[in-house]
């Protein structure tokens, strides 16, 4: 499928302008007959100015450039005085660095997925349509779900998707206890609040079982899905909260969540609610014991007389996005319970998290073990 124009307006892309030339190459380079797909090439003058990634199941990613060529199209020109030119191909054009607004969709004619729409330069997404809480669509649905995004469009909407496609890129501040602001889609803001800032909080001595990727932050969503987008934080204080989740900070630093306010986290760190990291050293150096840490208690013991569980419950996965969508939070407000976000969760390895109440043996095992005494009751103080 290829978006016409009129859809790239609505979704805040580049248009194609009429005198630019169109060339289709096949997306194996070395073995054109193996191609899976084509990669369709816009060029104005020796401008490459568009990209689109095209797979024959359906799929694409339309992203925008500004790679000057030379030699007739065929190589890339360098871009500082010690570079040299580059074949024109797919793969060298992935190595060049897009700008703007770029939409992937991820299903095709057989197959469902969802549709996304972010933008390079800023690094931040205007439109996820799992995080939404969507259904996977083939291509005969992103039709559908185009026209309808079209049609439900105000002149306020397209005003706002021109300057999220024209923006800057930011550097923002944030620190813990933090409150912040997000947006599940174009009408509903959600909200949630910064438990940790887990570099911040080794570089002022912390002790901390560093084994997550990134700058990360212990993060919580709050239980509220709403078209208000000043909510305050006295009000926000009031609502349950998901189970924490580890992620990085990049939504945070470009400025996609935004800071809305900060008061200080309870003293009492065994009121907050922070996941629970469990298993055997990583480290080479110092692999022979079993580590645990919750937040700010960090705790260890050696390996040798002490069994470990056979289950990795390390909780050492982490991304650049929340664990939950649009659908679950809603699930978990009706029914008042976080049971929805465990029911949700998947049944692999770096997903095994000892809160989950599937769980409640092994943690009481766990706490035995390290010496640790929990009498909170999360689903009744999981509020801060």
């Amino acid at each position: 499928m290829e978006l016409t124009n009129e859809q790239r307006a609505y979704l805040g892309l580049e248009l194609v302008e009429p005198s630019w030339e169109r060339v289709e190459i096949p997306n194996n380079c070395v073995k054109p007959e193996l191609s899976t797909g084509r990669d369709i090439l816009f060029f104005d003058g020796d401008i490459l100015r568009k990209v689109i990634w095209a797979h024959d199941s359906g799929s694409f990613h339309e992203s925008a450039y500004r790679l000057k060529t030379q030699d007739n199209r065929t190589m890339i020109a360098p871009i500082t005085k010690r570079g040299k030119p580059k074949r024109l191909n797919g793969v060298n054009i992935q190595r060049c660095t897009p700008h703007g607004v770029y939409v992937e969709f991820s299903g095709g004619t057989d197959k469902r997925g969802g549709i996304c729409i972010a933008n390079y330069t800023t690094q931040q997404t205007y439109y996820s349509s799992s995080f939404a809480g969507e259904p996977y669509m083939n291509t005969d649905g992103l039709q559908a779900f185009l026209d309808k995004w079209i049609a439900d469009t105000s002149t306020a909407d397209l005003a706002e998707i021109q300057a999220f496609a024209g923006a800057k890129r930011r550097r923002c501040k944030y620190r813990e206890g933090d409150f912040f602001r997000f947006r599940y889609d174009r009408r509903h803001y959600g909200y949630g609040r910064i438990l940790l800032d887990v570099r911040q909080f080794i570089k002022d001595g912390g002790a901390f079982w560093d084994i997550l990727m990134g700058k990360a932050l212990c993060v919580s969503v709050y239980h509220i899905i709403t078209e208000n987008p000043n909510v305050s934080i006295e009000e926000l204080q009031l609502l349950k909260s998901c189970p924490s989740e580890y992620m990085m900070d990049n939504r945070f630093y470009y400025g996609e969540y935004e800071i809305i306010g900060n008061a200080p986290l309870p003293e009492n760190h065994e009121m907050i609610d922070y996941p629970i990291m469990y298993g055997r050293s990583i480290d080479g150096r110092d692999k022979d014991k079993i580590c645990y840490c919750r937040g700010k208690e960090y705790r260890e013991i050696p390996l040798a007389g002490n069994t470990l569980l056979k289950k990795n419950f390390r909780y050492s996965g982490i991304s650049f996005s929340f664990h939950i969508n649009k659908t679950i939070v809603e699930e978990c407000i009706r029914r008042n319970s976080n049971d929805p976000f465990w029911e949700s969760q998947p049944g692999v390895s770096y997903a095994y998290d000892l809160r989950n109440p599937i769980y409640q043996k092994e943690l009481e095992y766990v706490q035995r073990q390290m010496g640790i005494k929990d009498d909170r009751t999360l689903e009744k103080d999981n509020k801060f």
